[in-house]
């Protein structure tokens, strides 16, 4: 009986995750160019040239695009490197919001997205080995397979969150279990450290992951559900997550205040721009990005529309999510205080783009796993009793 559920289990994490690898692999063969899918090819292909000409010091000093991380750039560029050199100065070069088969660039576009597709399919497969359904509804979630099939910075991040709190959870459940192998313990208290770190290093918004898990440590001490003198512990996954990101952002290897300084300032000016502020979206924007399947939206996030994205069932994850909050809560706590923080933050930030909403949609999706459960445990309930009654 035991071996039966363990081979139904490990099919379901299969099959789920090749659903989301054929979904993304799908959409990066039929998706429109996106506007920032250029600026992201163009800075690409210069770590790609960099690499090509032995100029690896230029890994630290490229500056273009410097409002993001480099790591998911030049993992591009690594990528880009199976391809012939292209020469792309800037974002002229290459033919905007067209059909992907009609871009001068086509081998480069869709050799970077399938770095995206890597990535968002392993973060699916992360979700499912956790929980299949969960998997199920990050796989088929239009923004996430959107999103994590182009040539955006999404991917990595989401797939290096759901790791550092992944990680964190089991070894706050082995930590309350009074684990005796520590050192066991304390390898999923690193995994996590590395996590957020690639995190930080791929992009910055995604950190809510990493505050979620301060927050939920804290609570666990002032509420004895972990003792006091684990906060040493929690300074020293902080200082390692910094360790992992510095060493994973070259950018930052150089100047390091000035350029962080820089990048934190960029993005300050730039949710105050006539662009954004064009964009004229309410404060619960990020919500309708949630409930609504990504579809024909305006110019800014997707100027045609197209049918890439097979499955529309996004305002269903998001009622099944809204079921599952309670639940969730009793369940994975931190998952809740990752979800809080992220709409917080997604809510007071002026800019709102559909992207952003990525950096909940983890947690979002567990909850929605939840409430499906719920529904389906009360419809059999239903069903049963007037079912006994009868006989």
């Amino acid at each position: 009986m035991k071996k039966n559920a363990h081979f139904w289990l490990i099919t379901s994490i299969l099959l789920v995750f090749l659903l989301a690898a054929g979904l993304r692999t799908y959409a990066a063969f039929n998706l429109h160019v996106d506007h920032d899918e250029t600026t992201y090819l163009i800075v690409s292909n210069k770590y790609a040239n960099h690499m090509r000409n032995g100029e690896l010091n230029w890994l630290v000093w490229e500056k273009s695009n410097f409002e993001h991380p480099p790591l998911a750039k030049i993992l591009n560029g690594v990528v880009l490197l199976s391809q012939a050199p292209l020469d792309v100065v800037n974002q002229s070069d290459l033919i905007d919001e067209q059909p992907i088969e009609d871009q001068q660039a086509v081998e480069y576009a869709l050799a970077a997205r399938m770095v995206s597709v890597i990535f968002g399919s392993l973060a699916v497969l992360l979700m499912a080995i956790l929980n299949p359904l969960a998997g199920f509804f990050l796989a088929i979630n239009s923004l996430a397979v959107k999103y994590t099939s182009e040539i955006y910075l999404e991917a990595i991040p989401m797939f290096a969150s759901f790791l550092a709190v992944l990680a964190y959870t089991r070894f706050f459940s082995l930590q309350k279990e009074g684990q005796p192998k520590k050192n066991k313990t304390f390898l999923w208290l690193t995994l996590s450290a590395v996590g957020l770190g690639l995190t930080a290093a791929s992009k910055y918004t995604y950190v809510v992951a990493g505050i979620a898990i301060v927050v939920h440590w804290l609570l666990s001490v002032m509420t004895r559900k972990m003792p006091a003198r684990s906060l040493v512990f929690l300074l020293a996954w902080g200082g390692a997550s910094l360790v992992f990101f510095f060493l994973l952002d070259p950018y930052l290897w150089v100047h390091t205040i000035e350029r962080l300084g820089n990048t934190l300032s960029y993005h300050l000016r730039f949710s105050q721009t006539e662009f954004v502020q064009g964009s004229m979206y309410p404060v619960w924007q990020p919500l309708n990005w949630l409930f609504r399947p990504f579809g024909h939206y305006t110019t800014v996030h997707d100027p045609y529309h197209n049918n890439a994205l097979l499955f529309r069932l996004d305002t269903l994850i998001s009622i099944f999510a809204i079921l599952g909050l309670w639940r969730t809560l009793k369940r994975q706590p931190v998952f809740i205080i990752w979800l809080l923080i992220g709409l917080g933050l997604l809510f007071y930030w002026d800019t709102k783009w559909a992207q952003y909403t990525l950096i909940l949609l983890a947690p979002w999706c567990f909850a929605a796993s939840q409430g499906a459960m719920m529904v389906f445990e009360f419809t059999r309930s239903f069903l049963i009793k007037p079912a006994r009654k009868t006989t």
